[in-house]
């Protein structure tokens, strides 16, 4: 091989190998790029597109209505849920052993109870005597975040970026407290490398 000839393949080595580090750094830059939930989360797909999350509102245990936007900045898995639901009862615990492993700051699980008219003290019970009583208390009161999610089965569980893209769907229950979730979540959710 000449000079020139080893020049040449040299110098595309290079730059494939430049191309590669390039893609792959901006693979990693948006964790949504390559991002796929970990199997024990089957159910949770990656909404392609990433469109605005829906302006909903719900209101909290002391009767204050609060927006999605009031998240801003950090994660938030919206759970729709119902007293009647079995696999939302059974999802309940794992969402509070979810919440409990993430750092506040970053990450919000918002569980909002729908289609149905109890009170805040009935939930707050209702979450208790089911081991998840450190989930705050939700109420769609006047089923926007219903409508907003086109919820048509329950759970539906929703992942939306700081950012307010709605990036992930889950529709029935899943294992948010395995170990594998709960680092995937924190994975997504780590501010990005400097």
């Amino acid at each position: 091989m000449n000079y020139r000839t080893r020049t040449v393949a040299v110098a595309t080595g290079c730059v494939a190998v430049i191309a590669l580090v390039v893609l792959y750094g901006i693979d990693n830059w948006n964790v949504h790029a390559g991002a796929r939930p970990p199997a024990v989360l089957n159910r949770l797909q990656l909404v392609s597109g990433q469109p605005a999350a829906p302006k909903i509102g719900f209101v909290d245990d002391a009767g204050n209505k609060l927006n999605l936007s009031d998240f801003r900045g950090r994660y938030v898995l919206v759970n729709l849920w119902a007293t009647w639901c079995g696999p939302c009862i059974n999802e309940l615990p794992e969402l509070a052993r979810l919440q409990q492993a993430l750092p506040k700051d970053r990450f919000v699980v918002a569980p909002v109870d729908v289609l149905e008219r109890l009170d805040a003290g009935s939930l707050h019970n209702f979450l208790q005597m089911h081991s998840a009583d450190r989930l705050p208390v939700y109420i769609d009161s006047d089923r926007q975040t219903q409508q907003g999610f086109i919820a048509n089965e329950l759970p539906l569980t929703v992942l939306i970026d700081g950012n307010g893209r709605e990036i992930a769907r889950a529709v029935g229950g899943q294992h948010w407290a395995d170990p594998a979730s709960i680092a995937w979540m924190k994975s997504i959710s780590s501010p990005p490398p400097k």
